[in-house]
């Protein structure tokens, strides 16, 4: 794969990755001349609107080792070619807003329970907790509120 083609595959998968509704989107093509890593492909977001909150990545490294093997074969395009492919999948397998929030709150809510259970509080307090997580986790892709 040229330089042309790689800019032009990286303007198209930027493209697609713009349109996700996502927060801190960032897309990051690294190529050193020299060092362990030669070749690096980031992408990543975050799952919340606060800049303290975990971020997803979808990381490729080519190494200079693997550089050197791969330098005679077409296995290096190849391998970018994959790693290209990879990040499109992964960027397309994003969960919805809707999902990310669920995800969020059920897992805000797993934490409420824990610090109930460590604080001592009685199981009868943390029992509606529970049967609600459980409900979550059933349900978890279907919105049941207009029923």
């Amino acid at each position: 794969m040229d330089i042309m083609t790689l800019t032009q595959r990286i303007s198209a998968l930027r493209t697609k990755f713009d349109a996700v509704d996502v927060y801190g989107q960032s897309l990051d093509v690294i190529m050193w001349s020299s060092g362990h890593t030669v070749f690096r492909l980031e992408v990543s977001y975050r799952v919340s609107e606060s800049f303290s909150s975990a971020r997803k990545d979808f990381v490729r490294t080519l190494s200079e080792d693997e550089v050197s093997e791969l330098v005679h074969t077409d296995e290096g395009a190849d391998w970018i070619e994959e790693a290209l492919v990879d990040a499109e999948a992964w960027i397309d397998a994003i969960p919805s807003r809707d999902e990310r929030d669920h995800e969020q709150f059920t897992a805000a809510l797993g934490r409420l329970i824990d610090q109930g259970r460590d604080l001592g509080i009685e199981v009868d307090f943390l029992n509606p907790l529970t049967q609600m997580m459980e409900r979550l986790a059933t349900n978890a892709l279907e919105d049941k509120r207009r029923s």
